[in-house]
């Protein structure tokens, strides 16, 4: 997998690899019109998506082994998950004793515009339970994502020559005014738990114009996290609020604000079943404790589960701390771990759920009962 190159929205060859090796290990395996790849095994009980992502970050970055690591680019941020799920889930399948669904997914463009897990949301039979694959490390489980604004403002001013700056009013200087203002009001990134606050940076700015001008117009690109405590329409919404009064009071500048990818955050239940049946499989695979982590980062489980209110969390080999860099690897060990893992928790929730009657009951009285 990690030999096959696939930035987002460059994941056609990767979900064609993938699709054959599905194929290989049982399951029914197709690849969606949106591109996304999914495999299916068993046809009777508790119903079972286990959701990865394809795509990764641009970059290329040598395959190798050293020792106990493996490295290339999305061994951590996650094929090293996405390769876990489809090899647990047909080993779980053999192991159980009693019948399960199970839907492995490779979606596309988690990285981007989440286009995979939205065309899957589209799913007419709801699911019981969801794990997502990301790098939470062997021994522990994500339970928490926040949520997400992109912000993107162009600021607007008269351009005067540069040899006299007193006489006009630059755009930049009005931007990082705004920023100022802007942290003051809304971040607080010194907070001690990053979880439980609005935090947030600006990922790009810049300014148009001739070199001996003041500048006329700066674009900034601000990437906003919410905690479960807030709702991002809240925040987009008082956003726009501040914006609008800080442009209206100062007629030197025109400020325009757009506000895209609003997503809430996500906190799951740490008492479900399924999280029991996790925490149950990593203690027999690698003892010790099992941590329940809650991450500072926005995903697709976000927005899935807006779509299906089930017990999800996300789980899979890998240090987070690695996403996206130039190091990026992976433990081979803790991958075999977490193959395991899946194996093991895989049959175990089969049977927890066939002694909650989970399975046998209708749709709507599921719901009710997961609830």
């Amino acid at each position: 997998m990690l030999e096959v190159y696939s930035p987002s929205g460059s994941e056609s060859e990767l979900a064609k690899v993938l699709c054959e090796e599905m194929r290989s290990n049982g399951m029914k395996s197709k690849i969606d019109p949106a591109g996304n790849v999914v495999g299916t095994l068993g046809s009777e009980g508790i119903r079972i998506l286990l959701c990865g992502h394809m795509d990764t970050v641009p970059g290329r970055i040598p395959v190798r082994v050293e020792d106990d690591f493996l490295y290339g680019r999305g061994s951590v941020d996650a094929k090293a998950s996405l390769a876990a799920m489809i090899i647990g889930a047909t080993l779980g399948m053999k192991r159980s004793t009693l019948p399960l669904q199970i839907t492995v997914a490779g979606v596309v463009e988690e990285e981007t515009t989440s286009r995979g897990i939205r065309a899957l949301m589209e799913e007419v039979t709801p699911f019981d339970l969801a794990v997502f694959g990301e790098p939470s490390g062997v021994n522990n489980i994500i339970v928490g994502y926040k949520g997400s604004l992109k912000l993107h403002l162009t600021f607007h001013t008269k351009t005067g020559h540069s040899a006299a700056p007193w006489l006009s009013t630059s755009s930049y200087e009005e931007s990082t005014s705004y920023w100022t203002s802007f942290q003051r009001e809304f971040l607080d990134n010194s907070a001690q738990s990053k979880f439980d606050a609005v935090t947030g940076c600006v990922t790009n700015i810049s300014s148009n114009g001739p070199g001996n001008s003041v500048p006329a117009e700066t674009t900034l690109d601000v990437d906003i996290r919410i905690p479960p405590t807030s709702k991002s329409q809240d925040v987009a919404n008082a956003i726009r609020k501040f914006t609008s009064d800080l442009s209206n009071e100062n007629k030197n500048v025109t400020i325009e604000l757009q506000i895209d990818d609003a997503t809430d955050a996500f906190l799951g239940s740490t008492a479900s079943y399924v999280v029991s049946a996790f925490r149950w499989a990593i203690r027999k695979v690698r003892g010790g404790q099992v941590a329940l982590l809650k991450k500072t980062g926005t995903g697709d489980i976000n927005l899935f589960a807006e779509a299906q209110k089930i017990p999800m969390f996300a789980y899979g080999p890998g240090e987070s701390r690695l996403d996206h860099t130039e190091t990026e690897h992976v433990s081979i060990s803790e991958y075999m771990a977490s193959i395991e893992v899946y194996a093991h928790a895989l049959p175990r929730i089969a049977e927890r759920a066939s002694e909650s009657e989970l399975v046998s009951a209708p749709v709507e009285q599921r719901s009710r009962a997961k609830t």
